[in-house]
């Protein structure tokens, strides 16, 4: 089985930079091994905003647990455990 990597911030910057987009939240997942979130923000406001935006995805939609330290990271992986 192929391992996934995480997503690095400058590549969330990249989509950004090529779009023209402030803020970048991107939401991956490998069925069976784990999903990963990256987000992007142009300055510290909008980046602060694309956290949010990444963290809501996370816990409220997609159901992970835990204490996120991407705020201070910018992105986050996880294996999510069925409830």
């Amino acid at each position: 089985m192929a391992t996934v990597k995480r997503i690095p911030i400058n590549a969330a910057r990249r989509v950004a930079d090529e779009y023209g987009y402030d803020q970048v939240i991107i939401v991956a997942r490998k069925v069976g091994e784990g999903e990963h979130c990256t987000t992007y923000g142009v300055d510290k406001a909008n980046c602060d905003v694309a956290a949010r935006i990444g963290n809501f995805f996370k816990y409220k939609l997609m159901g992970w647990t835990g204490e996120c330290d991407c705020a201070k990271r910018g992105s986050a992986s996880a294996k999510k455990t069925d409830a």
